[in-house]
């Protein structure tokens, strides 16, 4: 993208500009931290031109350099807990029991204490404990601001329980850390249930998934992320001890598969699977991205994974690279 033309100090005029970088030193309390900073140089002359906005770029940086060093939570991370719960600075302070300015000070670079910067994170992390700040004081907020923050905070709670083993399974996987969607998310729980045949000789969940045109669906469980749409599922309550609501067996089939498979977006798993005999036997022939809800056979999968395990050995990480190289998918 070309840039716009900036006023030159020394050619008296409007001229065109690029922005380089060179590392600078700064000197904070005590300790020297050393940046790349990022200025600008007139295209005609070569010196040094002030480019809107770039010294707080520069300042954002170095304080990120600071906060990190010292363990602070960053001004990303405060707008963060704006975005996260659908609320506003002021309500915010309101709402955490702070001065009606302390937020808009934060999002605007003020330093919080260390005492404020671990409860900050906390807020962030734990949607638990914004629900708990939020009843306490709606009465200090508008009923819009409470509606708006208790709306996003429901949805966070609808999306981190689970009423059955398959949503529990769901949500180890998401607990894991791994970047995981809808889409990517329905062709784990059918590696979940394809794994399980041959490393247990069990389902860890009895739901049957549908050949739909984008592969192995899992209808609940599309249903309960898909406002979602293709963003990535966050793990909303990190308090919660997913692995200790799963027997072992269940968590090595459930850590193999997302370790072997979760490094995959949505559109290789999907690729994958388009691939695999349980998928297209239940198309039955219609055409690729043709709508379908038909049960994928259980007994399907388990006669086709068993066969490429023979070949592969799927119980371990290399052997599943193996598979997938060669299918041809990456």
């Amino acid at each position: 993208m070309k840039n716009e033309e900036l006023l030159c100090w020394k050619c008296r005029k409007q001229v065109p500009y690029t922005i380089r970088s060179r590392k600078k030193v700064r000197m904070i309390d005590n300790k020297e931290y050393e940046y790349s900073e990022r200025y600008g140089v007139c295209a005609r002359c070569g010196e040094e031109i002030t480019v809107p906005g770039l010294a707080d770029e520069n300042e954002r940086v170095l304080d990120s350099m600071y906060r990190a060093d010292h363990d602070l939570i960053t001004m990303d991370e405060i707008d963060g807990i704006l975005q996260k719960y659908n609320i506003e600075k002021r309500p915010l302070s309101h709402v955490l029991e702070m001065g009606e300015h302390t937020i808009s000070r934060y999002v605007d670079g003020a330093m919080p204490s260390r005492k404020y910067s671990d409860f900050l994170r906390r807020i962030l992390t734990y949607h638990t404990l914004m629900r708990e700040y939020l009843e306490r004081n709606k009465a200090d907020i508008t009923d819009a601001a409470y509606a708006k923050a208790n709306s996003a905070i429901s949805e966070m709670e609808r999306l981190s329980t689970h009423d059955t083993k398959i949503e529990l399974a769901a949500l180890y996987l998401i607990h894991k850390g791994y970047e995981v969607t809808n889409l990517s998310l329905q062709k784990l729980l059918y590696y979940v249930k394809a794994f399980s045949r041959i490393m247990l000789k069990k389902d860890i969940f009895s739901d049957d998934c549908e050949a739909w045109a984008y592969g192995p669906v899992f209808p609940n469980i599309y249903e309960k992320y898909k406002t979602l749409g293709r963003s990535i599922i966050a793990d909303y309550d990190k308090a919660i001890r997913y692995d200790e609501l799963l027997s072992a067996e269940e968590r090595k089939v459930l850590d193999h598969v997302i370790e072997s498979l979760g490094i995959y977006n949505g559109s290789i798993l999907m690729k994958l699977t388009h691939k695999e005999l349980p998928w297209q036997e239940a198309r039955g022939g219609i055409p690729e991205y043709a709508p379908s809800n038909t049960v994928i056979e259980s007994t399907t999968i388990q006669k086709y994974f068993e066969k490429m395990d023979k070949k592969y050995h799927l119980k371990k990480k290399e052997g599943v690279a193996a598979y997938i190289r060669d299918l041809g998918v990456i």
